[in-house]
């Protein structure tokens, strides 16, 4: 039962960080623009790796309730990924023109 509860902790954990960037994606592709998911190949590695570096970070500090902190922290590097994918793709979009 508890590794059943790991397993599911771990898909919800990838599912919050990659969802809304993979979405972003998704939509440019739809509007014509393939280019976006190549940025996925560097976008979902950094997104892991600054999520748990965060969250490690935490963890040696001492700071109270790692938890809360572990999931801030993922909510707030899916977020700054979404915007610097969106952010991006419209720079390249606008120098095209």
């Amino acid at each position: 039962m508890r590794l059943l509860l790991i397993a599911v902790a771990v898909l919800a954990f990838i599912g919050v960080l990659w969802g809304p960037v993979t979405y972003v994606a998704w939509r440019l592709w739809q509007r014509g623009d393939a280019a976006a998911f190549r940025q996925l190949r560097f976008m979902l590695p950094a997104q892991l790796m600054a999520a748990v570096a965060l969250a490690f970070t935490a963890d040696v500090l001492g700071m109270r309730n790692p938890p809360a902190l572990f999931a801030a922290s993922t909510v707030i590097v899916s977020a700054v990924g979404t915007g610097a994918l969106a952010l991006g793709r419209y720079i390249a979009r606008r120098r095209r023109r």
